[in-house]
């Protein structure tokens, strides 16, 4: 028992200083990694932006469509035409 504890204890002190070096990074890294993700955040905006104007046309047409669908409606209950939906 005492040959695997000190055996254990070798290799937990080996352990601690490439755990420690795991820890470190490269700095220029790091700060394309940051530029990454702002790039990342300005698309997700820049969708965002997009969706918002395809819905708000989409809304538009939809109102464009229900009108000329009202007119049409309206100008065949004038001339007696049967239009079917």
């Amino acid at each position: 028992m005492n040959s695997f504890s000190r055996a254990f204890r070798v290799l937990s002190l080996a352990a601690i200083p490439c755990a420690a070096g795991g820890c470190v990074t490269n700095p220029k890294a790091e700060a394309l990694r940051q530029q990454q993700m702002i790039e990342f955040g300005d698309a997700i905006n820049e969708v965002r932006v997009n969706v918002g104007e395809m819905a708000a046309t989409l809304d538009s047409l939809r109102s464009i469509v229900a009108r000329q669908d009202t007119t049409i409606a309206r100008l065949a209950n004038v001339t007696g035409v049967v239009v079917v939906k």
